[in-house]
This record gives structure tokens, sequence and C-alpha cells, in this order.
């Protein structure tokens, strides 16, 4: 692909990493049936991924943790690069690994979607469509992996400051560092502060980890 392709505004815009033809076909053909959804690129290795994002500006990279003979590891080392080089795209991982412990690493390197490929489209969707609007999204098997990540956590009753409480409630609406200290008159190196501290008192590494652990503490 070149240039950007003409979208509507309201579309969300999806690029599929997949080593496999037939499930990136298949993916963009169901997609592409939902009102709203248009998928602008595809790839089937990192590299391509990297060469593909920048050029479709894509919302949302639907990502198999595995590409090629490389098992998960490639699949990681890409998540980590999406979520340094492109901040703004949401990265949800579509994969046949139904593992709490791979939930929780696809999370810390930045993921802020997991779902296995046998879920099915109406989830997807939803998935998809909370992950553009600055939300998590996750099927049932993925979001119980996240819920006993954080219940099994070392931080059960964790004291936050009423700015970190407002902070942790912007966050969980999906404003951006910029937009939380906009809203609050902060500097964005301030936000950045106040959510180290965060993520620190509730014993989790991602943004996505603290919307959940403060969900299951009642401080949502």
């Amino acid at each position: 692909m070149g240039a950007a392709a003409e979208v509507p505004a309201d579309q969300v815009r999806v690029v599929i990493v997949d080593d496999h033809t037939i499930v990136r076909e298949g993916l963009r053909s169901i997609l592409e049936l939902e009102t709203g959804i248009t998928v602008v690129g595809e790839a089937a290795d990192s590299a391509a991924a990297l060469r593909v994002i920048p050029r479709s500006r894509p919302d949302v990279v639907i990502l198999d943790l595995k590409l090629g003979h490389d098992a998960v590891a490639g699949g990681l080392r890409l998540l980590t690069e999406i979520a340094e080089q492109f901040p703004e795209v949401g990265v949800v991982v579509l994969t046949t690994f139904d593992d709490q412990e791979l939930v929780m690493e696809a999370l810390r390197r930045g993921a802020r979607g997991y779902t296995v490929k046998d879920v099915d489209v109406v989830d997807l969707v939803r998935v998809i469509r909370a992950v553009r609007s600055g939300q998590s999204g996750f099927d049932s098997r993925s979001a119980a992996h996240v819920t006993g990540a954080v219940r099994a956590g070392p931080v059960a009753q964790p004291s936050l400051t009423s700015r970190e409480l407002e902070i942790v409630r912007l966050l969980a609406r999906g404003l951006t560092n910029r937009q939380i200290g906009e809203a609050r008159f902060i500097s964005e190196s301030t936000v950045k502060f106040h959510l180290r501290q965060i993520m620190t008192k509730l014993g989790v590494r991602s943004r996505a980890e603290v919307v959940y652990a403060a969900t299951q503490l009642g401080i949502l």
C-alpha cells in the first residue's frame, strides 16, 4: 500500500498482522462486513508490519503472537515495538494461546486487548471498538485471566490519593496522558509521575492493568 487510504473519520481503521494468508483474508472478509470497520493494511511478519503501520495509520492492529517459526517471542517483540513507536495505535492480540502468563505479558508490553482465535465475531468486534475508543478489550477467558492475576497480586487494598483517583477515572474513560493533564491542569510529565505511583501501588505494569485492577478493587 502507498499513502493511507481515504477512509471516513468514523470508521475504525484496522491492520491485520498474521503469517497465514488465509487467516488474514478470512479476517478481512469478516471485519469488512461490519459497519464502521475498514481493513487498511495487512502484514505477514514484523518487518512488513512496521512498514505498513505508518503508511496506513490504523486505529487498531490485530496481532497474532506466533509469526513464522519464532514461537511467541517474535510476536511479543513486535508488540513492544508497535507500542513504543506508535503509542496512538491500539494492539489487539488474536492468538491460539489461552494462557494467563502470556495475557499478562502482552499487557505489560502494551497490548490493549487480547482474544483467542475461536472468539466469535461479535466479541471480536466489541473488543476492536473498545480498544479504538481507548479502553481495554478481552474475550471472556482472557478477562478471567486478568481478573485472576489481579486478585493474586501483592497489593490488596491500595491507598490512592485524591489526585491519583482522578487520574485512574480519566484513564478508564480512555484519555491520553496529555488529555488527562489538560483536564486537571497539570503537565504531561506530572501525569506520568502519578501513573508510575499508581502502578506501583496497584502492583501492575500497564495502563490496561490499572483499569482492571481498579475495577476489581472497587476503586472505579
